[in-house]
């Protein structure tokens, strides 16, 4: 079945779905909400969280503020969020920019390498062959 090779050769490919949502706004944007795996996810999560250490938000404000829920009553945090534009801003920014965004994501996959490393996956890297 072509499909299917197709999802095994590129995990991350996104196609529309049934749940899927194309939106137009009054200001003449078009947008799109699409349910992705949650792989593709955390993997967009990373970059964008690394991009947000490294550029500055729309007037100066913090990713995070900028994304949240404002009202009379409450703010609420962003969760479960991605931003394209703002992912997407990683191809527009210089090279020394685009850098400090990998140095961002190997930190995290160092850290998270670290906090995976139990007890059980030491002994077994240092435990001898057995023959």
């Amino acid at each position: 079945d072509k499909e299917k090779e197709a999802a095994v050769a590129n995990p991350f490919a996104v196609k529309l779905s049934p749940h899927s949502l194309i939106y137009g706004t009054i200001s003449g944007a078009i947008g799109i909400i699409n349910p992705i795996s949650e792989q593709l996810y955390n993997v967009l999560l990373a970059i964008q969280t690394a991009i947000s250490k490294v550029i500055q938000g729309v007037g100066g404000l913090q990713f995070n503020t900028w994304r949240s829920f404002h009202n009379d009553r409450k703010t609420m945090a962003c969760k479960n969020f991605l931003d394209g534009d703002l992912i997407e801003a990683f191809l527009d920014l210089p090279r020394n920019k685009m850098e400090e965004v990998v140095a961002f994501l190997k930190q995290d996959v160092t850290e998270a390498m670290s906090m995976n490393a139990g007890p059980s996956t030491a002994a077994a890297q240092t435990a001898p062959a057995i023959p």
